[in-house]
Order: C-alpha cells, then sequence, then structure tokens
C-alpha cells in the first residue's frame, strides 16, 4: 500500500510539472503562494521587492477547490484595484487571466476573499502568478 502511495504521489507531482511549465515559458512568473484555511475567509499574497511589472495575474489553485469572491491589487505607488471574483475555481485549475488596465505597474500584495470547498483535511494553496509587461 504504502508502495502505491509513494507512486500516485510522484505521478502527482509530474503532471503538477507538467501544467506549470507552460505557464514559466509564456512570461508567467510565480509571484507568491498562501495555503488558505478553511476558517479564515480572506487572505493576501505579499509580492515582495520585485522590480517586475506586470500587465496580467491569474490565480492558481491545488489541493481544494476555492470559491473567489473578490481581489483587491494593491501597487506600489499607493493605488489600488478591487476586481469581483465570482466563482468557484477547481482544485488544479485556474481563475481567468484578469488584465491589468493602464500602464504596467509593480504589485506589492493582492488580498483576496474566498471560500474552501470540500470535505476532509485537505487544504487550498493559491498562487498568484504575474505576466510581465
Amino acid at each position: 500500500m504504502k508502495g502505491h502511495l509513494t507512486a500516485f504521489s510522484l505521478i502527482a507531482m509530474f503532471i503538477t510539472t507538467l501544467l506549470i511549465q507552460p505557464v514559466q515559458a509564456s512570461g508567467w512568473e510565480l509571484l507568491g503562494e498562501k495555503q488558505v484555511s478553511r476558517r479564515t475567509e480572506a487572505d493576501t499574497i505579499f509580492v515582495g521587492a520585485r522590480e517586475g511589472v506586470f500587465r496580467k495575474i491569474q490565480f492558481k489553485v491545488r489541493g481544494a477547490d476555492v470559491d473567489f469572491k473578490r481581489a483587491i491589487i494593491h501597487y506600489r505607488n499607493g493605488q489600488t484595484r478591487e476586481i469581483a471574483m465570482k466563482g468557484l475555481v477547481r482544485k488544479n485549475s485556474s481563475t481567468r487571466q484578469i488584465d491589468l488596465p493602464g500602464k504596467a505597474r509593480a504589485i506589492e500584495k493582492v488580498s483576496f476573499w474566498y471560500q474552501t470547498q470540500g470535505k476532509g483535511r485537505a487544504q487550498a494553496t493559491v498562487l498568484l502568478w504575474g505576466k510581465e509587461a
């Protein structure tokens, strides 16, 4: 039984790698990730002091389904932009690509509101990707 679990884990990691590689090759960059709780309904991914500026973002979900409600992008220049995100994103899927209008800007952090779905102990991980300008 232990051997089957190990083989399953290796296959799952291989599939995840295949799904992520095309994103990286097309100018997308992983900006951060957050393991989200079933109890908490809001979290923030801090992008950090990256030099790059971005014109699109996208959320990817692993582990469990996440029902997104909205997000707020906080730019380094102090401006913010709220995004309505009503929709369930199944595990191992992603949101639509979200265009950032105007000139591409540096992102400081992204706050998002959600509800996790599913049963058991499975926790969701939300990954934030950005497409460079």
